[in-house]
């Protein structure tokens, strides 16, 4: 029971940054002030061995991006948070020797991830941004092999593609 237990707790982390992805606030309600700290430092303009040139962050996405980004990122949450709750269902249901449950969970859970990776095929083919489209290409791919095989999910890259994610639909 534990080792079952344990891997939803992980799954549940794995997707937890999908799901603050989609929790975007409304643009015109005010937000706590942040700050960034920058160091400055005299030096030389021309890079030396010792100061390597900095390879620039890629850039937010163009065209439509902003657009597919929000419904790429409201549907990853949605549809992740749900993947989870049957999951976790599953899971708990299978500790306690509930095979119909079990089973139940189990289609409701990949019902999801059905659900996620169409939204984000879908979003792909909207976005004009090559990058994006990419990436969400291979986001709804890695969505559509992670089923409800508890092993499987320990090695999904889902995590390492939601932060590339981030990065290019920063605002």
């Amino acid at each position: 029971m534990r080792r079952p237990l344990a891997v939803t707790v992980a799954a549940a982390a794995l997707l937890v940054g999908t799901a603050c992805s989609a929790e975007r606030g409304d643009p015109a309600e005010p937000t706590a002030p942040t700050s960034t700290r920058v160091e400055v430092t005299a030096g030389p303009a021309t890079p030396t061995p010792e100061q390597p040139v900095a390879t620039p962050a890629p850039g937010a996405a163009g065209g439509n991006g902003p657009e597919v980004c929000a419904a790429a990122q409201q549907a990853s949450g949605a549809a992740g948070k749900k993947y989870v709750e049957h999951l976790a269902a599953m899971v708990t249901a299978t500790g306690a020797g509930d095979t119909a449950d079990a089973q139940a969970a189990g289609r409701r859970a990949e019902a999801a991830l059905s659900d996620w990776e169409k939204a984000l095929r879908a979003q792909a083919t909207r976005a004009d941004d090559r990058q994006l489209k990419d990436l969400l290409t291979e986001l709804s791919t890695e969505v559509g092999r992670l089923g409800t095989d508890i092993e499987a999910l320990e090695g999904a890259s889902l995590d390492r593609l939601q932060q590339r994610l981030d990065q290019l639909c920063a605002r």
